[in-house]
């Protein structure tokens, strides 16, 4: 038994300075055994899904989501009602121990995560490292203008890690704070490089500050997870 399956089965203990996080290798996993977890409104939303690969990541980890929150909740995974803010992004009104509880998931082709906490915002991405063609002109697009200063000064060879890592903190921001995309990634700046890899402080538009953590890097991947608490404690789980 791996330490999600675990976690499906047998409550998480929740605390205010600790984030859990859970690697889910989709191989491990079929879609088929959490399909009937899902809402209606999920269900359709699957069907509205083009890609396979796409609806297959989305079943997995919303069901995987829906039975660890469920298990810590005492509850069973049909009382999981997810609700959405304006721009789309998850949460449920249940209480522990009277905290709100935060969570937030991401995928990326063999590999997902789901971060969950509790009395804080928290945003997780992962991001599958692909050959790019056009970075500097991405960069353009995406990335502040210290971000593409410091892009521009690296050897081209060291151009493609770097844009991954800065992008992987970008969108775990912006899903952290709730707005994804609409905030604008080139509001914002991030350190492209791995020597600051803990604790990257973000200010939002409301001088707000934001901690950003790097998590583990394995095949190729890139991952980020922000928080607005500092010092908090990342339990990996796999």
């Amino acid at each position: 038994m791996n330490d999600i399956t675990h976690f499906c089965k047998n409550k998480l203990t929740l605390s205010t300075d600790r984030v859990y996080v859970f690697v889910i290798n989709f191989d491990l996993f079929n879609s088929d055994d959490f399909i009937e977890i899902l809402s209606n409104d999920e269900i359709n939303r699957v069907y509205e899904m083009s890609s396979a690969e796409k609806r297959r990541q989305f079943i997995i980890t919303r069901g995987i989501t829906k039975k660890i929150l469920a298990t810590s909740l005492g509850r069973k995974t049909s009382q999981i009602k997810f609700l959405y803010n304006q721009h789309g992004k998850p949460f449920i009104n249940d209480k522990y121990n009277d905290y709100t509880i935060g969570f937030n998931t991401s995928h990326s082709e063999l590999y997902g995560l789901i971060a969950i906490t509790l009395n804080s915002e928290v945003g997780i991405d992962i991001q599958k490292i692909k050959p790019l063609q056009n970075i500097i002109a991405l960069s353009r697009r995406f990335f502040s203008d210290n971000e593409r200063d410091e892009l521009m000064k690296l050897a081209e060879n060291k151009q493609q890690d770097a844009f991954y890592l800065g992008w992987v903190r970008k969108e775990s921001f912006i899903k952290a704070i709730g707005t994804g995309v609409s905030y604008g990634l080139n509001r914002f700046t991030v350190p492209l490089n791995k020597k600051e890899n803990r604790n990257i402080v973000i200010p939002d538009s409301k001088n707000k500050k934001w901690h950003c953590y790097d998590l583990i890097e394995f095949e190729n991947y890139k991952t980020a997870l922000t928080t607005c608490k500092d010092n908090i404690d990342i339990l990996i789980s796999h």
